[in-house]
């Protein structure tokens, strides 16, 4: 799909950006993982998916299916450490064992089978956690394999995981479909051409990076300029919510439950802020609408009921109140950045405050770089009140629009007694 019909005429002109959805493009993408780390974390993918059934693995001719899973599915990934370019990856290892297996073999299978022995590749790198086996390399990547059984009529793909946790005792399957989410998910974010065109006559630099074929790959990475408004809404909501649960020792929501949240509410075709705005308002909402009833949020896989996504947060009311709160102040914030005569100084403490130190560093920079590149074009703008703004033109852009590509809530960290 191309982002201009080519029926209809092409503008001549993009609306040009306000400045606020200027500095949070930037913002945004520098959150992105840089092709360099998508091809990384598709080496670390490919290398795991073999390592698991390789000959004389505990899982040998027992691995049916591998498939990655989570924010890389969706399109939604986004740096966890962005001054260190670190990210999470989800992979779903499918095994040929019934549905009833008890979770704690299961698990203590998929560790033995990548753990190895004394020497081997992957030992000493390897832990154990609730739902899902984790492997943390030397650069702090972490690829997260959450093993599931496959259930019978039942819609593509939709599983058992198993969930085993030793204090307090929990020992349980649950249905799940993680695949059939991230083929929800992005068949409802299809790139917005205007949006997608102002990013790209921004020159924003992004390389395609194309998958293996030899395991179920993950997605190829999706260029910013082709992601819808509402996908890169829900990044900037995910970095904010990582900023503001980095010294809480405690859960945070999941990432598939805001994706989830975010598909409920149209699209606001007003830009990145208003987007922003819009979802984490809805989100706000639909959780103060149950906290005024005493109850937790319940939000499920639209493409598989059963599989509740809140099954461990919030755990109580408090949890699902302090990120209202959470939402309520990242909406203040952004509502400020509206403020026709905000300076460049309030700008970055607002997006530090919100985004981090590096990605607010990164957006005024850039602002400064256009502002220098506009002033010798001979292209700049002044506004009202003697901000600075660069004319964008549509100069005949032509791009495909990829959908955006759930995250799975793969548990905490356990240890053998």
């Amino acid at each position: 799909m191309t982002i201009f019909d080519p029926i209809r005429p092409r503008p001549e002109r993009l609306p040009t950006p306000s400045f606020a959805d200027a500095m949070l493009m930037d913002v945004a993408r520098r959150v992105q993982l840089s092709p360099t780390k998508h091809d990384e974390a598709q080496q670390h993918f490919e290398a795991l998916c073999s390592y698991v059934d390789r000959l004389g693995s505990p899982l040998q001719d027992t691995v049916i299916a591998r498939y990655p899973g989570g924010s890389f599915a969706t399109g939604t990934a986004i740096a966890s450490s962005v001054s260190r370019d670190q990210h999470d990856v989800d992979v779903v290892i499918e095994l040929n064992v019934p549905t009833s297996s008890d979770p704690e073999t299961i698990l203590n299978l998929l560790f033995e089978a990548i753990n190895g022995q004394p020497g081997s590749r992957y030992h000493g790198r390897v832990t154990r956690n609730s739902r899902c086996v984790t492997v943390e390399y030397d650069d702090g990547v972490r690829v997260d394999l959450m093993p599931i059984s496959r259930l019978t009529a039942a819609p593509e793909k939709t599983g058992h995981l198993f969930h085993f946790k030793r204090h307090p005792l929990e020992s349980y399957h649950k249905p799940v479909n993680p695949w059939g989410f991230a083929e929800h998910f992005n068949s409802q974010t299809a790139c917005d051409p205007v949006f997608a065109a102002i990013f790209e006559s921004r020159s924003i630099a992004d390389g395609r990076t194309v998958a293996k074929a030899d395991v179920d790959p993950l997605p190829e990475r999706v260029p910013l300029s082709e992601k819808s408004a509402r996908v890169v809404a829900l990044q900037l909501i995910k970095r904010n919510r990582e900023l503001r649960f980095r010294n809480r020792s405690k859960r945070k929501p999941p990432s598939v439950v805001l994706a989830a949240m975010a598909l409920e509410v149209a699209p606001s075709g007003a830009g990145l802020l208003e987007e922003i705005i819009s979802i984490s308002g809805h989100i706000a909402r639909r959780l103060e609408e149950r906290s005024g009833h005493n109850l937790c949020i319940d939000v499920r896989n639209p493409a598989y009921v059963p599989d509740v996504f809140t099954d461990r947060w919030p755990q109580n009311l408090g949890d699902q109140n302090e990120y209202i709160r959470d939402l309520q102040y990242l909406i203040r914030q952004l509502t400020r950045l509206r403020t026709e005569n905000i300076s460049l100084t309030e700008t970055s403490t607002i997006l530090d405050d919100l985004f981090g130190e590096t990605a607010a560093k990164y957006a005024i920079s850039e602002h400064m770089e256009r502002s220098r590149r506009s002033m010798h074009k001979g292209t700049m703008q002044f506004g009202a009140t003697g901000r600075v703004h660069a004319g964008v033109t549509a100069a005949a852009i032509a791009t495909n629009c990829t959908p955006a590509r759930a995250s799975t809530n793969m548990g905490g960290e356990w240890r053998p007694d």
